[in-house]
């Protein structure tokens, strides 16, 4: 990765993180995980290596424990950085279908995280998230329909914004 790659995905992960910020000062008990259309975007424009997409999704995995009111707040150290490389993955298996996969990667990126952090939330915070939700089924239902939702929204944002980015890059490349 050159200081340019580097730039682009900290534009993109500033940009994710001030969205994901204003979520959660909207107080809601699940807060979507927008950060991960921007660090999607950024992957799929800059292709990194494997590692580096691991990377990238660790460092918004940092960025959304610290700003994350979830009940475990770690497990976005796991979830992030495997979206992230799911994303990576679809995206280069679909990329000669230019109009499908960005929507693909996201959308992907995002089951693949909301459900391991899902799946980590139960495990480890089992009580508590009992105690929040009064029974697992509620949580699940929850989080199926925040994910699914976020999913679709994300897919949305990278499917759009994707594109432009990419002429851009290509007008003005290094």
């Amino acid at each position: 990765m050159d200081s340019r790659d580097i730039f682009i995905v900290a534009v993109l992960l500033s940009a994710g993180t001030l969205l994901r910020f204003i979520l959660v000062m909207v107080g809601e008990t699940v807060t979507p995980n927008i950060l991960v259309a921007f660090y999607s975007i950024a992957i799929m424009l800059i292709l990194p290596s494997f590692g580096e997409a691991m990377g990238i999704g660790f460092i918004s995995g940092v960025i959304s424990a610290l700003i994350s009111r979830s009940l475990i707040n770690p497990a976005f150290l796991l979830s992030e950085p495997l979206g992230a490389a799911i994303c990576l993955l679809v995206f280069i298996s679909l990329r000669y279908h230019k109009r499908a996969a960005p929507y693909a990667a996201a959308f992907t990126a995002t089951i693949a995280s909301g459900a391991v952090f899902t799946a980590l939330a139960l495990s480890l915070a089992g009580v508590r998230v009992l105690e929040a939700f009064l029974h697992t089924g509620n949580f699940l239902a929850t989080m199926v329909i925040v994910i699914t939702a976020t999913a679709l929204v994300n897919a949305v944002i990278a499917g759009l914004f994707y594109p432009f980015l990419r002429n851009y890059q290509e007008r003005y490349p290094r």
